[in-house]
C-alpha cells in the first residue's frame, strides 16, 4: 500500500467540494490530474472512497472512516514540520475568555493543550456562558473576549464582531434513509419527517426564523440540549436535524451511523468569531491569544 501526502490533501479537498473541478480549482491541478490521483489513491487501499453521480461525488462509508486518518495524516505531518520551528509565546499574566456553549462542546476540547502550550506562562481561563451572558460579562470586564456564534447574536450590541470560519449547515439523516436516495432534498420535504432540535446558543431561534422566512417550519418531535442525544436519535432514524460541518460526527456512541445531504435550498451557515471590547482596544498579551485562537480555529475548519 503507498499513497503521498500529496493525494490526501487532494482527497480532503474533494471531500470538501464534492465536484472534482472545485476540487482540482482549489489544488490548483486539471480536472484529470485529480480524477487520476483519486483513482491511483483507491487503488492503492483496495477500496472506493467515493461514489459518482451525476451533479459531483459522495463519499462511501469506507470514504467517511478513511477521512477521519487522511486529515490526522496530514495534521500530524504539518505539526512535526511545525515543531521543529517551534517557539512558546514566553508573556505571563492571566486571560479570561468567553466560549459558547457549542464551541465548548466541539471546538474547546481541540485546541486547549495546544493553546496552554504555546502561552506556557500565562494562566489561561474559558467561561462557558449562553450570548447574553457573555455579552454582559464583557460590559462588565470580566472577560477579555468570547468565541461565540457570530450568526446566532445581534451585531448591534456595541462590540467589535471578528467572524473566523463559516460552518455550513447539512441535513443528519440516519444510513439507509429515503432521502438519501433523492436526487436532491429541498426544506419543503422535511416537513413532515420528525425532527430533532438541538436547544443551544439560539439555535432553534435561527433555524425556525431561517425555515419560516422560506414558508414552513420544522416538525419537532424531541428538543434537547445534549449534542449526543441529537446524534444518537438521528442514527436510529427517530428522526432528522440540520447542524453545521464543525459539530458533525460521522458515527453515534452505539456505532451507528449518521449521513450528511445537503439541502438544495436551503444553504445556511454557523459562523463562529469572537466579540471584543468596545472599539476592539485590547492589551498587547489579550491580542496574542485572540491572534493565536482565530488561527487554530481555522486549521480546524480546515480539516472538518
Amino acid at each position: 500500500m503507498n499513497f503521498t501526502l500529496r493525494q490526501l490533501e487532494f482527497f480532503i479537498v474533494l471531500a470538501q467540494e464534492k465536484q472534482i473541478s472545485k476540487a482540482a480549482t482549489r489544488c490548483h491541478i486539471s480536472q484529470s490530474s485529480m480524477t487520476v490521483a483519486m483513482r491511483n489513491l483507491e487503488e492503492a487501499l483496495h477500496s472506493q472512497l467515493f461514489l459518482r453521480q451525476p451533479k459531483g461525488v459522495q463519499l462511501t462509508p469506507a470514504g467517511e472512516r478513511f477521512l477521519l486518518h487522511a486529515r490526522k495524516i496530514i495534521n500530524d505531518s504539518l505539526h512535526a514540520i511545525e515543531d521543529l520551528h517551534y517557539q512558546p509565546e514566553l508573556a505571563g499574566g492571566q486571560i479570561v475568555i468567553g466560549i459558547a456553549k457549542t464551541l465548548s462542546a466541539y471546538l474547546l476540547p481541540s485546541i486547549i493543550s495546544e493553546v496552554e502550550q504555546h502561552f506556557p506562562l500565562m494562566a489561561i481561563q474559558f467561561v462557558e456562558g449562553d450570548p447574553a451572558e457573555l455579552i454582559k460579562n464583557l460590559r462588565d470586564n470580566k472577560l477579555a473576549f468570547a468565541l461565540v456564534l457570530t450568526s446566532n447574536i445581534s451585531h448591534d450590541s456595541g462590540f467589535k464582531i471578528e467572524t473566523f470560519i463559516r460552518s455550513q449547515r447539512r441535513l443528519w439523516v440516519a444510513q439507509g434513509h429515503s432521502l438519501l436516495s433523492k436526487a436532491s432534498v429541498k426544506l419543503s420535504d422535511l416537513e413532515n419527517i420528525p425532527f430533532i432540535m438541538l436547544d443551544t446558543d439560539k439555535y432553534p431561534d435561527v433555524i425556525g426564523e431561517h425555515w419560516a422566512s422560506r414558508g414552513g417550519q420544522p416538525n419537532i418531535s424531541f428538543t434537547t440540549t445534549s449534542f449526543e442525544a441529537v446524534r444518537s436519535l438521528v442514527a436510529k432514524a427517530k428522526g432528522v436535524t440540520i447542524l453545521s460541518d464543525l459539530v458533525y460526527r460521522p458515527w453515534s456512541l452505539e456505532g451507528l451511523r449518521v449521513m450528511r445531504k445537503t439541502i438544495e435550498d436551503s444553504v445556511t451557515f454557523m459562523d463562529v468569531g469572537a466579540v471584543m471590547p468596545q472599539g476592539g482596544v485590547m492589551i498587547e498579551t489579550d491580542r496574542a491569544v485572540l491572534d493565536y485562537l482565530r488561527g487554530a480555529i481555522i486549521r480546524l475548519d480546515d480539516n472538518a
